[in-house]
């Protein structure tokens, strides 16, 4: 389950954007009809899905000239984000050097790019003046020879990473018509000291990470607007834990709901104007939404059993969350409204932290198996779900990339606890943090 505390500081300047929500006392609302299907119609876990191959674009990154560790760095990553998409196969570097290199930059031999397997080929022209770097990228198609894109960026000397990543972004577009996720940040928990967990920041592939909250005490949680410029999150900086927002400015602004000593696991609605969380405000922990222009709140649940975690579609239409209202926790889908409930998950005793795929065509979440969690997969037009993960270690809280295509989540596979990343379909699993035990991550939306 996602928790929260904070209260940032100037590392926080340059990461998010205004939002400032209002009060208002919450009204009073009578519990909805719930229904519940009949065991003929439970879903089935079909199995433990260990990787699967795709049709990939055969792509080459150039080498870049020798002599500049900025240009060598600056193709490296690129060639690392184009990689992890998972939509390309980039020419191994012993390949590429079986290319000629005399030519010029701007007239590429690009049958000689096509003859070593290459269908498409990126050319890069890297110079670097007094605190600032310029690229000139071409991407051609070696069949055709058309130069697809050709663009010229720029930044300073310390963002030829970030310039790396728009380039990357820009070529999957090119050539898929899908955005890029290079340019998307995580945000996840560490444990800073006895009893203190901070909200951290870094790039989507592990890099630049960097601390968003000194408070000394608990802040859990972090869940990104659908803008990716604010962090909602649970602090523990009053007397009770609240949910505070942080913009990109570093401003904190507290949430003004409706009270109880336990709020927890906040989650964005697609449009980012509604919040939705856990609250034991009324005695036990339900599930309530609160509008931010306005601070109105409605409780959508409302049973005796815990109801926590959870998590809107990307239509803003239903929310998946956890129940034990079955006897053990399962994952469940309402209307935003609170009605049409119907259990999604059967399979399993302990099932946890739903999250939307960006498609809304699947559900991931945690399941206890033989005594550990593991990331499952619920494809809601078949059915079923598949189990992603697997070895030694709990794999809880799972949130997806933009992409759908991958995602991230937290696993003790290595004894402490990590931030680690996997293809959607089990492949090509990462791990991104050292040190410090850290949970709960989130991923950001394009910014």
């Amino acid at each position: 389950m996602r928790r929260l505390r904070c209260a940032a500081l100037a590392a926080a300047a340059a990461l998010m954007a205004p939002a400032v929500p209002s009060q208002q006392p919450p009204p009073t609302q009578q519990p909805p009809p719930t229904q519940q299907p009949p065991p003929a119609q439970q879903p089935q876990v079909t199995g433990v899905v260990t990787g699967a191959a795709g049709s990939r674009i055969p792509i080459a990154v150039a080498p870049a000239a020798p002599g500049s560790s900025t240009a060598g760095d600056l193709v490296g990553t690129i060639r690392a984000d184009l990689e992890f998409t998972g939509y390309f196969d980039v020419l191994p570097e012993e390949r590429a050097r079986l290319v000629p290199t005399d030519a010029p930059a701007t007239s590429p031999p690009l049958r000689d790019w096509l003859s070593v397997g290459a269908d498409s080929l990126l050319t890069t022209r890297v110079s670097a003046q007094p605190g600032r770097v310029s690229c000139d990228a071409t991407l051609y198609d070696t069949r055709s020879g058309e130069r697809v894109l050709e663009r010229r960026y720029g930044g300073e000397v310390d963002l030829a990473r970030r310039v790396a990543h728009k380039i990357a972004d820009d070529i999957v577009r090119q050539l898929t018509g899908q955005p890029g996720i290079s340019l998307t940040r995580i945000a996840y928990v560490a444990k800073t000291g006895a009893g203190v967990k901070e909200i951290f920041l870094m790039d989507y592939d592990g890099e630049r990470a960097r601390r968003l909250t000194r408070t000394g005490t608990l802040c859990l949680s972090p869940a990104w607007s659908p803008d990716g410029e604010k962090l909602a999150y649970i602090s523990f900086r009053g007397r009770e834990p609240g949910i505070d927002i942080v913009d990109r400015n570093g401003r904190i602004t507290r949430v003004p709901t409706g009270g109880g000593d336990l709020n927890s696991a906040p989650d964005w609605s697609p449009d980012g104007g509604l919040l939705a969380y856990s609250s034991n405000r009324d005695g036990n922990s339900e599930i309530y939404v609160m509008a931010l222009a306005t601070g109105s709140e409605r409780r959508l649940s409302f049973n005796a059993s815990i109801d926590s975690s959870p998590c809107w579609s990307p239509t803003g239409r239903e929310i998946a969350f956890t129940s034990g209202r079955a006897g053990s926790p399962q994952i469940y889908i309402m209307d935003e409204s609170g009605g049409n409930l119907r259990r999604l998950t059967f399979n399993g005793d302990y099932n946890d932290s739903a999250a939307w795929s960006p498609r809304g065509d699947r559900i991931a979440y945690t399941s206890r198996v033989n005594g550990r969690f593991e990331i499952f997969v619920h494809d809601l037009s078949r059915g079923s779900a598949v189990q992603i993960t697997s070895g030694p270690g709990n794999k809880e809280n799972p949130r997806w990339a933009p992409d759908g295509r991958h995602m991230v989540f937290s696993s003790s596979r290595s004894g402490e606890y990590r931030i680690c990343t996997v293809g959607a379909d089990g492949s090509n699993l990462r791990e991104l943090t050292s040190g410090a035990a850290a949970f709960t991550p989130d991923w950001s939306h394009p910014g």
